[in-house]
């Protein structure tokens, strides 16, 4: 890649960012609110669970639905949409006036933020070679965990000054914003060498499967599940747990921090990792060692500081190498799928973030000790980490054209009006 190329892979890659951290804010964007928002409309916790789990359904249904429009129609107008159906429905909730308004504007702008990431994740693994696709994915993706960290520190200071409906306006307001940048910097893509009758079938879920991928495709889809169990209960519940352990419930709170920020150290780590091999490998011996951790932190947790150690070790491995999955994703298919193969993967991940709260809390509702609770936990990463290491092995017996694209090793044509 020449200069030019790569100075526009790199700016792209940033818009691609920027997307994401919007996408992360808009995820815990209604966690950050719930308080207030609960005093004011006087929701009980039923209540505020639909309208939590609205939103999430709306996010799967939109990565499924995106993926796939995404290789026919291209990458840039589906991201268009979905930013424009986010920024109106997110700014709408904050006139909603009843659990039930809430409720659908959320499963309605989810709809849109669950559709941008599988097309933003084609779009940077297809401006850069082959080569260093994994890590460039894998740092666009950073900006997920970093959004929900940013926004929650911006969130808690502005709501409490001007109200919970500002925190909507404010993440409407960013993602219509992205839309500048990404009209003018992001361009369509054309996919050399691929045939208009390839393109056609991408809405068909065979075709996403085809040529030797569907035994890879679904032991990384249950790694994926089994992880995202795993991440879903733990950043749900740390707190509480820590808590309950007898850690001052401000101290608890930064437990959920301290994942995150973990997340981001070892995505970081993982990116650099992977610039020279495949990634499916380091990220299952990664979330092979956030088993072993997890499994520690039931004998440990409530020990003083040096469980919040453990917390940031077992986020750089567990949460770290979740953010990889877009990425893996990128590697395993091929550009005529690559945006549905991303999607589906996105959209299993964010349906274990949904089991994994609702099964931890009726685990914690029973009463579960500590250390069966967390070795449970880590039984669930360490059959991750194998399902990632059997989708990788499965991977080089497929026939794929994901490492032999045409173009410069591997990179895809940029080009204004193509598909």
């Amino acid at each position: 890649m020449n200069h030019g190329n790569a100075s526009r892979a790199v700016l792209v890659t940033l818009v691609c960012f920027a997307v994401s951290m919007i996408d992360g804010f808009d995820t815990l964007m209604l966690s950050f609110v719930a308080p207030l928002l609960s005093h004011t409309l006087h929701l009980d916790h039923a209540m505020l669970g639909r309208v939590f789990g609205a939103g999430f359904i709306g996010t799967v249904i939109g990565s499924i639905a995106a993926g796939p429009a995404a290789d026919r129609f291209g990458r840039r107008p589906v991201l268009i949409v979905a930013l424009l159906v986010t920024g109106t429905l997110t700014l709408a909730c904050a006139f909603a006036q009843s659990a039930e308004q809430l409720a659908a504007l959320r499963f309605l702008g989810g709809l849109g933020m669950g559709g941008a990431i599988p097309p933003v994740a084609a779009i940077t693994a297809e401006c850069v070679p082959a080569r260093r696709r994994a890590s460039f994915v894998i740092l666009m993706f950073i900006g997920f965990p970093l959004g929900a960290v940013v926004g929650g520190a911006i969130s808690a200071v502005l709501m409490m000054r001007y109200g919970w409906p500002f925190v909507f306006l404010m993440g409407g307001t960013f993602a219509l914003a992205m839309l500048v940048p990404v009209v003018a910097l992001i361009p369509s893509q054309r996919v050399v060498g691929v045939s208009h009758e390839a393109r056609a079938g991408h809405a068909r879920f065979a075709t996403v499967l085809a040529e030797g991928r569907a035994a890879p495709a679904f032991a990384l889809w249950g790694g994926v599940l089994a992880s995202m169990i795993v991440s879903g209960f733990l950043v749900n519940f740390i707190p509480t747990m820590l808590n309950l352990d007898g850690v001052p419930p401000a101290r608890a709170a930064l437990g959920a921090v301290v994942l995150n920020l973990g997340a981001i150290a070892g995505a970081l780590a993982l990116s650099w990792g992977v610039r020279r091999r495949e990634p499916f490998t380091p990220v299952a011996l990664a979330l092979a060692a956030g088993g072993v951790l997890v499994c520690a932190l039931g004998f440990f947790i409530g020990a003083g500081g040096g469980v919040f150690a453990m917390l940031f070790a077992a986020g750089a491995c567990l949460v770290g190498g979740q953010l990889t999955f877009p990425a893996i994703a990128s590697r395993l298919f091929p550009a005529a799928v690559r945006a549905s193969g991303v999607g589906w993967t996105m959209a299993i991940g964010r349906l274990g973030s949904i089991i994994g709260p609702v099964v931890g809390g009726v685990l914690l509702a029973r009463h579960m000790a500590f250390e069966p609770l967390f070795a449970s936990i880590a039984a669930l990463a360490l059959a991750a980490a194998l399902a990632l290491a059997l989708s990788g092995r499965w991977r080089h017996r497929a026939t794929t054209a994901a490492d032999t694209e045409p173009g410069e090793n591997g990179t895809l044509a940029l080009a204004e009006g193509g598909h």
